[in-house]
């Protein structure tokens, strides 16, 4: 069950990036479905909002992958099958490991409150039982250990890459989503970021590698599977 906090928001505004991220939290909670059409005048008369103000916002989703335009055919939700997930999970753990390698050089240099703002924010979703709120979260969570790690443009495709990842496991029934309220996002993530400074560079690997197969095994087993026991 969706709780009330992923429901799609309403907009009185016209600005773009308002409806991008109300169709993105519709279409990542499946309440837009792979394949479904999105009409413009439809979405613009739901969150009253002018037509050209959901163009602009289905060009930037778009961008991300989560729709395909294509002409007189209308916007369509794509979809992120497992194949798919499964290639962006191991792309992802190349670039982690990287990243936790580069963090372990540099962990005399880190200021940890670059990081902090986001758990907090975690926190805060977690308890609202936002799931989606979480998941966006999370993305800027790995996305800034790259930045920290003096990876810059590796961040936008770590970014792309949980996306999808978060797309497959949100759009899953393989796990109650009760279970969410059981686990503290924010907490892991702070014990996340302390394992990555461990005795060895190999210890650093392991923690985020770790981290994301325990992330699979709650709410993708089917993906965790997929992945192979040899990649974690």
């Amino acid at each position: 069950m969706i709780n009330e906090s992923e429901k799609p928001i309403s907009l009185s505004g016209k600005k773009s990036d308002l409806a991008y991220a109300a169709l993105k939290r519709a279409i990542m909670l499946r309440q837009y479905v792979p394949g479904q059409q999105i009409r413009e005048q439809a979405v613009a008369s739901e969150y009253q909002c002018s037509q050209s103000t959901v163009r602009e916002a289905l060009i930037n989703l778009s961008k991300d992958g989560l729709v395909k335009r294509t002409g007189y055919h209308g916007t369509h939700v794509t979809d992120t099958t497992l194949e798919e997930a499964t290639a962006l999970v191991r792309v992802r753990l190349t670039i982690e490991r990287c990243v936790a390698a580069q963090l372990h050089a540099r962990r005399s240099n880190l200021d940890p409150a670059l990081v902090m703002g986001i758990l907090c924010a975690m926190d805060t979703a977690h308890a609202s039982g936002d799931l989606f709120r979480c998941s966006e979260l999370d993305r800027d969570f790995h996305a800034q250990l790259a930045i920290m790690a003096g990876m810059e443009q590796l961040a936008p495709v770590l970014q792309r890459c949980a996306l999808h990842i978060h797309r497959f496991t949100l759009g899953s029934a393989e796990v109650p989503r009760h279970f969410f309220q059981e686990t503290g996002v924010g907490e892991e993530h702070r014990v996340l970021y302390q394992s990555l400074f461990q005795a060895t560079v190999q210890q650093s690997e392991s923690a985020i590698t770790q981290h994301l197969a325990q992330v699979l095994q709650r709410w993708a087993p089917s993906l965790h599977a997929a992945v192979g026991a040899d990649q974690f």
